[in-house]
């Protein structure tokens, strides 16, 4: 199981309020501090549609009514593959791959198929449809009600968070690296090297 921004994709949350940032004036700190205390969980556990969390993250920042454009274009644009899609496969012909992500489906689900990943991964959990966000316990349980017990499940998360919770529920993690060497370590374990 995979989580997707930092692990298998582009993160575009730093670059949107590093933007934000730049256009507002505002740091960079107190854009991340009002994310994720009023916007974290409402966004991402899909309780919040992409047009408030736009509207509301504009406004906040001062910026108001760019958020059109952001949806538009900016978005799709900042994400791509971290890990390569052949890797993937790779690991996909040899075991079921799936995700488990605190992510928003419009902006995800469109990347996975244009490059061709949807059609080998799942189950895909993606928070915006489930409403369940980790760290949270119910997060991680949604991997073993497919009947898989904790212990053959590999999870890897470029959040500590995630890697500490899954532990807790008897998932073996892995906690990603920028270098991405942390691909090596799941290879070695599923015997998939190139």
């Amino acid at each position: 199981m995979l989580d997707l921004g930092g692990v298998v994709l582009t993160s575009a949350m730093p670059r949107i309020v590093a933007e934000l940032a730049g256009r507002s004036g505002r740091s960079e700190q107190s854009l991340w501090r009002y994310f994720n205390d009023r916007l974290f969980h409402p966004f991402w556990g899909g309780a919040m549609d992409v047009e408030t969390f736009w509207a509301e993250f504009t406004a906040h920042a001062g910026v108001p009514g760019i958020e059109g454009r952001w949806q538009r274009e900016l978005v799709p644009s900042m994400l791509g593959l971290r890990l390569p899609a052949a890797t993937v496969r790779r690991w996909a012909a040899r075991v079921p791959v799936g995700v488990l992500s605190n992510q928003r489906a419009e902006w995800v689900r469109p990347v996975l198929e244009r490059e061709g990943l949807l059609e080998v991964l799942g189950p895909v959990f993606i928070s915006s449809e489930t409403g369940l966000l980790k760290p949270a316990e119910a997060a991680f349980a949604q991997l073993t009600v497919l009947g898989t017990p904790a212990e053959r499940i590999l999870y890897v998360d470029d959040r500590p968070q995630a890697v500490h919770a899954a532990r807790a529920m008897g998932i073996a993690a892995i906690q990603a690296d920028t270098a991405g060497t942390w691909a090596d370590r799941v290879d070695e374990r599923l015997g998939t090297a190139p």
